[in-house]
């Protein structure tokens, strides 16, 4: 693959401004109001509409300022989705002491009041003429998988459609109100290489083999009929790369679904999950969709060498050629993460590996 220029993106996701982080604690006590905190919330949005301008980014994004969760502030304002905090028991790890999870109640439904159409008209009214607006979700199957998870299996079918659908009205809409960027972030391929997840959809009498195309069909339909000028990316998010390599008779299945989605424009992953993962000499990448590889860790402040960032960028066009390449962060740019120490990553750092970026872009 010859490659004539690189654009630089991001995933969407950037860090809270230290007023903006002392408001949510300030509105969670009771010392603001729901506007004032609203009228925060606003500022810092416009000011990083304005930092992502001068960055030079392609499409620009609220920052996901507002939400207080990645995936559940938009699955719940789907009617049928609700929230559920379970404080007994350990969800995730032995220390937990109480987990926020999804709770399907009744029909999945289209909401034509999501909070997320408001959201989307404040940011795309501070936006300038060609400035693309962007908007990232959590994939439709990152829910679906969940379901699968913590159920007897009982009319999944029936759940993927109605999500499906739920997802294609909202998408549509944001179409309408003039979003041309959509990113669903996928998490939902981990479970076919964790032994736990495995062993709980046996039991639930669910067949690995057969749920993988349910995942890519319900990614597919919430994008169907999309207009052409609509770019959708399908975010491959892995929190345990290596084990991708080790998923021995499964590999090519997973790689195979993956890349059966008809409906994305472009794939999204991390250099190590694009290497081990979709860089399988035996499928080749699908005719005509992108590639947005991450290269740049979101974690830790220091920066990576020009040279580090290139190896990894040719080490992946060596296993799978896309119609396009555009480098980017290895994922949003968080506030915290439990599975990490991220107190000495702030907020200027992340321009600064938006900057770095740019640099290897250009030459």
């Amino acid at each position: 693959m010859t490659l004539t220029a690189i654009a630089v993106e991001h995933a969407g996701q950037f860090m809270f401004p230290a007023e903006l982080a002392k408001s949510r604690a300030d509105y969670s006590e009771g010392r603001i109001s729901a506007a004032e905190l609203k009228k925060i919330e606003d500022d810092s949005i416009a000011a990083l509409v304005e930092q992502q301008r001068k960055a030079g980014l392609s499409a620009i994004t609220d920052g996901e300022l507002r939400r207080r969760s990645w995936d559940l502030d938009f699955l719940t304002g789907l009617n049928g989705v609700e929230s559920m905090c379970v404080k007994s028991g350990h969800i995730w790890q032995d220390t937990e002491l109480g987990t926020v999870i999804p709770e399907i109640e009744g029909e999945i439904a289209y909401n034509p009041e999501h909070p997320i159409f408001e959201q989307f008209q404040f940011l795309k009214n501070l936006l300038q003429p060609g400035e693309t607006a962007r908007v990232t979700l959590p994939a439709p199957a990152h829910l679906l998988v969940w379901i699968m998870l913590n159920s007897n299996g009982n009319s999944i079918q029936v759940i993927a459609s109605q999500l499906a659908e739920a997802y294609r009205l909202t998408i549509k809409q944001l179409y309408e109100l003039g979003c041309r960027s959509i990113i669903l972030r996928d998490t939902s391929w981990n479970t076919f290489c964790d032994h736990d997840k495995l062993k709980r959809l046996l039991q639930g009498g669910l067949d690995p083999l057969s749920i993988m195309p349910m995942l890519t069909k319900v990614n597919d339909d919430a994008l169907a009929d999309m207009p052409a000028d609509m770019e959708r990316i399908l975010s491959i998010k892995a929190n345990c790369t290596e084990r991708f390599g080790k998923a021995s008779h499964l590999h090519p299945l997973i790689v195979n679904a993956i890349f059966n989605h008809a409906n994305v424009s472009a794939f999204m992953a991390e250099s190590a999950t694009a290497y081990n993962l979709l860089g399988d000499h035996e499928i080749a990448f699908p005719e005509g969709k992108g590639l947005i590889l991450g290269v740049v860790d979101v974690k830790q402040p220091q920066l990576e060498s020009p040279q580090d960032i290139t190896d990894k960028i040719d080490s992946v066009l060596a296993k799978v050629t896309p119609a396009w390449l555009r480098i980017s962060p290895t994922d949003g740019f968080m506030i915290n993460d439990d599975a990490y120490d991220t107190s000495s990553f702030m907020p200027e750092d992340q321009w600064r590996k938006i900057a770095l970026l740019q640099s290897v872009a250009k030459k």
